[in-house]
């Protein structure tokens, strides 16, 4: 009986520890600045000396199969910290073994840590550490690592606690990437607005002068003959500049919501014509409204940007199916792709946003650079028709 106020104490200081987390989750926006305070709460309450976490690198789909990457940290000692705690942001350890093969889904003690093991400098006496996951609604979708000098180890009581909070960090970690996702989502469909907004005003502005400068160059190359070469190449180039704008107010415009994929794909095909040899080969599928729109948006936005920086001369749409997907395929000739693309997968709206609608929809979305030169971009959804 002697244990028990000792027992109730410590039961309390556990429920106002998973108060204060909550609040500090629900106050902090941004999911690692949140991690970091209650990590640092944490280690506080249970005496520890350090702990730090791992989340998953992607947004959607398996987590297991996108990786982990180091969210937070607390206090973790020299031979961990160094070059930006390298030692913890690169290569694997026994725990994220867990969590990929799917046996990691409540707090374990685990005998060593492969890290500190493997880490060179001083270890400030840590030898094991406990692995907690971050428990979302489809399951973990990372770890919380907690350690104390020499081999400690944790009793089933705390453990349990432990997991508890691994469930609220693992909550709060998808509400945040949820919130990224949607503000993604509307920055890109304002994005498209103002795409739509530009092409319009090109239309009618831009497009109609350049119009009225080819008339009036060709009527001033008739009057003093085609001998006039100065004339003749001026003439040319707003015929150029023309055909491509009228190009790129094409791939900025929306698709017929009523149109079949293989209707948008012709029309698209050949207003860009004028800038791109462009060949097209579509079989005629029956796609329903939201795969039509994922994919029409991916021939558009890389269309797009083959006009805008690819310098190419050639552009092949493919649309193809067999039993089990309908593939989308764009190609071109032109310079490929830099180390930093303008629309990449970390820095432009575009792809992302194809990735998500696709995700969307079932479907998967692979970009690369093609061997004899040019980017290929695949669009992939599974078969409804």
């Amino acid at each position: 009986m002697g244990d028990a106020p000792d027992v109730i104490r410590e039961r309390l200081e556990q429920l106002a520890t998973l108060n204060a987390i909550g609040e500090i989750l629900n106050q902090e926006p941004d999911f690692a600045a949140a991690a970091e305070r209650a990590l640092a709460r944490l280690v506080e309450l249970l005496g520890l000396q350090t702990g730090w976490l791992f989340v998953t690198r992607v947004a959607r789909g398996d987590s297991k199969e996108g990786g982990l990457g180091l969210s937070a940290t607390c206090a973790v000692p020299p031979a961990l910290a160094v070059a930006g705690c390298a030692p913890l942001r690169e290569g694997s350890c026994d725990c994220q073994w867990l969590f990929r093969h799917g046996r990691l889904d409540e707090g374990v003690n685990i005998v060593r840590c492969s890290r500190l093991e493997a880490a060179v400098g001083e270890t400030a006496g840590l030898e094991v550490h406990a692995s907690i996951p971050l428990l979302g609604q489809g399951g973990p979708v990372g770890i919380m690592n907690l350690a104390a000098p020499g081999r400690a180890r944790f009793d089933e009581a705390t453990l349990a606690f432990l997991t508890a909070v691994g469930r609220q960090l693992g909550t709060a970690f998808e509400r945040s990437r949820l919130i990224d996702e949607r503000t993604r989502e509307v920055r890109y469909t304002a994005a498209l607005e103002e795409r739509q907004r530009l092409a319009t005003e090109m239309h009618d502005s831009v497009a109609q002068l350049l119009f009225a400068a080819e008339l009036e160059l060709q009527s001033s190359l008739s009057d003093v003959g085609r001998g006039n070469d100065r004339v003749a190449v001026a003439a040319s180039l707003v015929g150029d500049a023309l055909e491509r704008l009228r190009s790129l107010v094409e791939v900025l415009r929306p698709g017929d919501p009523e149109a079949s994929l293989d209707t948008l794909l012709r029309r698209l095909a050949e207003r860009t014509g004028g800038s791109l040899d462009v060949s097209l080969e579509a079989e005629s599928v029956a796609l329903d409204a939201a795969q039509t729109v994922a994919l029409y948006r991916v021939a558009q936005e890389a269309t797009h940007n083959t006009l805008k920086h690819a310098s190419a001369r050639r552009l092949w749409l493919r649309l193809t199916s067999n039993r089990e997907a309908v593939t989308l395929t764009v190609l071109d000739d032109g310079v490929g792709l830099p180390d930093e693309p303008a629309w990449s997968a970390t820095g432009g709206l575009g792809l992302v946003s194809m990735r998500h609608r696709l995700e969307e929809v079932g479907g998967s979305l692979r970009l690369e650079a093609r061997a004899g030169g040019g980017t290929m971009v695949e669009a992939r959804v599974p078969w409804r028709g």
